[in-house]
């Protein structure tokens, strides 16, 4: 468990315009401490590293066991299964955002409960979890890399990267799973219903958040996140700025996630007085490519 004295971090995993004049005056404040950047290979997106490395979570992009870190599973790999809508061609896949879909807990239940038999076959048993997630536990998802559902959303898609799997064997029963799933799901009678009223169907369940975690690993509790601009989130980090003079925000955008922490020391202070940080500038850098970018 991370030390009581880990500072208070907060993760912006959209940032925007608004509350531009309240961030410039938190980076008056503080320094540029790390940076995350992807390419488009990457199997994640830059909130999401940096959301792994402030939890200290083990594994590389696409290898981060999500699943068993919020579920609090040990020593069983384990998976997110969410059903989505996608589009199959002959060398390309095409994901919809799955919030589109608005699936009711009822509809969702009864998809799980018509695919839980074929996945028993394969020693993977699940779990309902919420209606766009199902728990999956099972070998299968041992040393697997996925791709992230927010990563891989609008993307052309090649079929390899569904799920890279460390063997032939593993990567040919994965294919096989994710065919026979599809075949069930297009006749079911949710998708039946679904389409008299005019709704897309669940065409398929996208694997995220694959592997295990050996030992427990319980959360950061300093760790808090924002999916866009928040301003009770943002004025906790200011209080936490004035009375403990310590913290870390992290602003994410698609190409990059910048950290930044309290400016301490001396040269530090003097530096940003004389160039402060702007917000204009960071969001910049947020957006914009600078060519093959990387993680580092």
């Amino acid at each position: 468990m991370p030390p009581a004295s880990e500072p208070l971090h907060l993760l912006i995993s959209v940032a925007d315009a608004l509350g531009a004049p309240v961030l410039d005056g938190l980076l008056a404040r503080m320094r540029l401490d790390d940076t995350v950047e992807v390419d488009d290979d990457s199997s994640a997106t830059p909130f999401e590293i940096a959301l792994a490395r402030a939890h200290r979570l083990p594994g590389e992009a696409g290898r981060v066991p999500w699943a068993a870190f919020e579920a609090g599973i040990v020593g069983t790999p384990c998976a997110w299964f969410q059903p989505c809508r996608w589009q199959l061609g002959l060398d390309r896949v095409t994901l919809a955002d799955p919030a589109e879909l608005a699936l009711t807990e009822g509809e969702s239940r009864a998809l799980l409960a018509a695919v839980q038999p074929l996945l028993a076959e394969d020693g993977v048993t699940l779990a309902y979890w919420q209606p766009d997630a199902w728990l999956a536990q099972g070998e299968l998802f041992r040393n697997l890399s996925v791709w992230s559902l927010p990563r891989a959303l609008h993307q052309p898609l090649t079929r390899d990267v569904l799920a890279l799997a460390p063997t032939a064997a593993q990567g040919a029963q994965l294919r096989r799973l994710q065919a026979e799933l599809e075949m069930l799901l297009h006749e079911h009678s949710v998708n039946q219903a679904r389409a008299i009223r005019g709704c897309s169907p669940v065409s398929a369940l996208w694997i995220s958040g694959a592997g295990a975690l050996e030992v427990a690993h319980p959360p950061n509790p300093q760790v808090r996140v924002a999916r866009s601009w928040d301003a009770a989130a943002v004025d906790e980090l200011h209080r936490a700025l004035v009375a403990d003079g310590d913290a870390r925000l992290t602003l994410c955008g698609p190409r990059r996630a910048i950290t930044f922490t309290c400016a301490r020391r001396l040269a530090d202070r003097i530096s940003i007085y004389l160039k402060p940080l702007r917000w204009q500038d960071i969001r910049d850098r947020l957006w914009l490519s600078s060519g093959r970018a990387h993680e580092h």
